[in-house]
């Protein structure tokens, strides 16, 4: 299968435009604030623009379900692309006051590397003195809620949801189809994603997912020692990369928590940089972090 024209973003994919929401099932039930060149630092609320339940979307000039089963094997692609790469990751949590001033804060830097047994490794080399943000009552860990499914819309998890054509929308400088999606069952085991994702009408690729993942321990679980992130919604952002691939590079996710002076929120970010495919390196004496990577297909 030909790949399209790949068209570059700008740096991290600076796609900024109101979010669209389709549900009200997994709206948050705080206004988003915009983005800016410091996403750390309060910004005033950006308007939530709601496609109604009951949406009339325009046509695609291309059948919904042929749209589908190009992105998810785009994703299959990619996913398979990513796993030969190396680059820099850096995770914040920024705790930011009722009163709008920040307090505590929490980075963790690494690169992830390629090793010579095929496997990918992540070696950290900058970190806050303590990796849990202690939010008087709770502690959250950075690491954790960092880890998030990058590519959840695989070929092979297409079986798991419904997708359904919600039109088309402007981004940045792409255009992009809208589907909402939702798992057609909750899994053991298996966290699964339901939200909205963007697919550039060109490359007929993903380039931003907004939503959630959950499985069916997320639902039942209440015991009082079950780890939980505050975490639950996320904004993913992708970039394309050496002109070929379009990786996650950037997401966000703010969380909202009571206190006797009101609201505070925290804020996780996390960026991926400095993409490279480079040679492997000799095993560390640590745990892997995935599984043997297969090679990107040839490019006619």
């Amino acid at each position: 299968m030909n790949r399209l024209q790949s068209r570059t973003l700008p740096r991290r994919a600076r796609l900024w435009p109101a979010l669209l929401v389709v549900a009200a099932s997994f709206a948050p039930s705080t206004p988003i604030a915009a983005q800016n060149e410091d996403p750390l630092t309060p910004v005033p609320p950006r308007a939530v623009h709601r496609i109604p339940t009951e949406a009339h979307p325009d046509a695609s000039p291309i059948p919904p379900e042929k749209i589908i089963e190009l992105f998810s094997h785009r994703e299959d692609e990619y996913q398979r692309a990513h796993q030969m790469y190396g680059f820099k990751r850096s995770v914040r949590v920024q705790e930011i006051t009722a009163g709008g001033d920040k307090g505590g804060e929490i980075r963790e830097d690494s690169e992830v590397y390629l090793a010579d047994n095929g496997r990918r490794y992540e070696r950290t080399t900058n970190q806050s003195s303590q990796r849990f943000l202690d939010m008087k009552s709770e502690s959250v860990d950075a690491h954790a809620a960092a880890q998030i499914p990058l590519f959840p819309l695989t070929s092979a998890q297409m079986k798991y949801y419904d997708l359904v054509y919600k039109g088309t929308q402007p981004l940045d400088e792409l255009h992009t189809y809208i589907f909402q999606v939702k798992p057609k069952r909750l899994l053991e085991r298996a966290r699964l994603f339901s939200g909205i994702v963007y697919v550039d009408d060109r490359d007929l690729a993903v380039v931003k997912i907004y939503g959630h993942w959950a499985s069916q321990e997320d639902e039942n679980d209440d015991s009082p020692g079950a780890q939980r992130t505050p975490f639950s919604m996320y904004e993913i952002y992708y970039e394309n990369i050496d002109g070929k691939y379009w990786f996650p590079t950037y997401y966000r996710s703010d969380a909202y928590l009571k206190t006797k002076n009101g609201e505070d929120e925290l804020r996780l970010i996390v960026k991926m940089t400095e993409f490279k495919v480079v040679a492997p390196v000799a095993v560390p004496g640590a745990e892997s972090s995935g599984p043997p990577p297969s090679p990107p297909p040839q490019k006619p």
